[in-house]
């Protein structure tokens, strides 16, 4: 089946729109080569793990949020829709830890050495 585009010719706002589509389409897929570079991401932290598997969990619904749309389909009434919102729950529940860490009291160690060490009181023997 050949393709006979043709009477698109005319149309030049929908070539120039065919086009944008067609680069915007080569810049994604050279972010997400990037993206998944397996040396980058050993890099990484532990935090910073979670939060770049949580990302591309978000970017990889978020693609087939659009396909299912671009297909017509509603992806309110899909799947995808539970999947999001559980994916939603993961990353709040991520930044309430990682706030718990930045937000925990930190224990100056040596004030606590000399609390417990003066707590610590000996009887002395009194001579009688």
């Amino acid at each position: 089946m050949d393709a006979d585009f043709e009477e698109l010719s005319h149309d030049a706002d929908i070539i120039t729109r065919i086009k944008q589509f067609r680069d915007i389409t080569l810049k994604i897929e050279d972010t997400i080569k990037y993206a998944t570079d397996p040396a980058i991401y050993e890099k990484l932290s532990n935090t910073d793990k979670i939060e770049y598997n949580l990302l591309m969990s978000y970017c990889l619904n978020s693609m087939f949020w659009m396909y299912l749309r671009a297909e017509g389909i509603d992806p309110a009434k899909h799947r995808i829709k539970l999947e999001n919102d559980r994916l939603k729950k993961s990353m709040t529940r991520a930044k309430q830890i990682n706030d718990k860490k930045t937000l925990m009291p930190h224990i100056n160690k040596d004030a606590a050495q000399r609390f417990v060490r003066n707590g610590l009181w000996e009887i002395k023997n009194k001579k009688k």
